[in-house]
């Protein structure tokens, strides 16, 4: 599969490339970053939580006919539930997977994609993690995390100023970008950020990619 070789270098690029990649959702706010996506012609890759699913199938029914990549984050978020053993985190997989594929009506959808809540790496459930992550392999899904944060699930004094200073610190020398931010009612910032954001990525020289890209 060319995908998990595409995914191993993720991070790797002879050209500029960016990953908008949001967490949590879907959200009361998805909505309007859908709106923001598409005023810029970007297609990003939403790593969706099963249980915000749910109840949000129209929004889901957007994104995926927008052209953007639905991923998959689990079900519960809850750490002391997804990482009771490797098989709890598939069994997340799946729950999500089940939930999107309802949602957006395509039965045979399967991302191949998932994103451990809280990284792969670190925490005390990192035995765990590279155990459930061997597992997730076997049965044809990868993980990714991320290298550029905007910093929004790091304080609750959040502004833009402060999204726009994490963002330039971490991306600094990064051909290949992969930034993580939030889709979560909480975090209004980070959509009130948005276009400056893909504006100063744009004058970077950056080129938005999403997970259909690596994924073929």
């Amino acid at each position: 599969m060319n995908g998990r070789e595409n995914i191993e270098n993720i991070y790797k690029s002879d050209y500029k490339r960016a990953f908008l990649t949001f967490d949590d959702g879907p959200s009361v706010l998805t909505p309007q970053i859908l709106d923001i996506l598409k005023q810029q012609n970007i297609k990003a890759t939403f790593f969706v939580l099963g249980s915000n699913v749910e109840g949000n199938e129209e929004i889901l029914k957007r994104m995926y006919q927008e052209g953007h990549y639905i991923a998959n984050h689990g079900y519960t978020h809850t750490y002391s539930l997804i990482y009771q053993s490797p098989e709890t985190v598939l069994e997340e997989f799946n729950r999500c997977k089940d939930a999107v594929k309802k949602a957006i009506e395509v039965p045979e959808y399967n991302s191949h994609l998932f994103r451990f809540p809280g990284g792969l790496i670190g925490g005390k459930y990192n035995e765990i993690k590279h155990r459930a992550n061997e597992l997730l392999k076997t049965n044809d899904i990868m993980s990714v995390d991320w290298n550029v944060l905007t910093g929004d699930a790091e304080t609750n004094n959040l502004s833009i100023a402060y999204e726009m200073s994490r963002l330039q610190q971490t991306i600094q020398n990064k051909n290949s970008a992969v930034i993580l931010m939030h889709d979560a009612q909480a975090k209004k910032v980070t959509v009130e950020a948005l276009t400056q954001i893909i504006t100063f990525l744009r004058e970077q020289g950056y080129e938005f990619e999403n997970f259909y890209d690596i994924i073929k």
